[in-house]
């Protein structure tokens, strides 16, 4: 091979190289990403959420709220388990009129007790005293998810969902009873990403007329479908 056909060679070999290299790093396309249909994913949550067996919940509220348990017995913190569809146990602390108490309460079917915040001892009270049909995951929080107004992703993760909007005070009722009807309080909902369950749920405003300005409920679900059994008080 002549030097000018071994130099011929050689180029030739080098502007192959370039091109594979050039191709190499040529920008390749970026997917544009598919928007996320929020209605859908509330919808999806709600319907994962309703078919819980079981969970944990916490309600609290801010120094400025609390929740009416009866006309005079109001609930500023809870730590309680719900068994799908009829058990309750809940531990709550709250206000009896102007005194501090706390005290427990157990439904089963429509049997409910609860611990008197005097004396400490179990009395069967009224069905209607339990909070069990807004944690009922199918009447309460899971159809909860489907009557957010305007909703909007605010942040998401690899984890998790955050989710805001406007919640009618309508779908609080199972838990709140009277309620200022035509009224909306602002909410902010975490969704699990892989389970589509319902983590927790933030809601701001009056749902009652008996309550002050800037109340902030905050409610925690966790430990979910584990195994649990809700006895009656012995």
């Amino acid at each position: 091979m002549t030097i000018s056909a071994t130099i011929a060679a050689l180029l030739g070999t080098v502007f192959i190289a370039l091109i594979l290299v050039g191709c190499a790093h040529s920008p390749q396309p970026v997917p544009t990403p598919t928007p996320i249909d929020v209605a859908a994913l509330l919808a999806r949550s709600g319907e994962a959420t309703s078919a819980l067996k079981t969970f944990r919940f916490q309600l609290e509220h801010n120094r400025e709220g609390g929740t009416p348990l009866t006309d005079t017995l109001t609930v500023t913190e809870a730590d309680g388990t719900v068994v799908s569809p009829d058990a309750l146990s809940i531990e709550f602390a709250g206000t009896l009129g102007n005194f501090a108490v706390r005290s427990s309460l157990i439904t089963l079917e429509d049997d409910s007790y609860m611990t008197n915040p005097l004396t400490g001892a179990w009395e069967q009270v009224a069905r209607e005293v339990s909070p069990l049909g807004f944690f009922d995951p199918q009447r309460g929080i899971g159809s909860m998810m489907t009557e957010v107004q305007s909703p909007a992703l605010v942040a998401k993760s690899d984890s998790e969902f955050e989710i805001e909007g406007e919640l009618p005070v309508e779908a609080l009722k199972p838990l709140l009873g009277g309620l200022m009807a035509g009224t909306t309080v602002n909410v902010r909902l975490t969704i699990d990403a892989d389970s589509l369950f319902l983590e927790r749920a933030i809601l701001e405003g009056r749902v009652t007329a008996s309550e002050p300005d800037g109340v902030v409920r905050t409610i925690t679900l966790s430990e979910f479908n584990e195994q649990v059994t809700i006895e009656p008080p012995g």
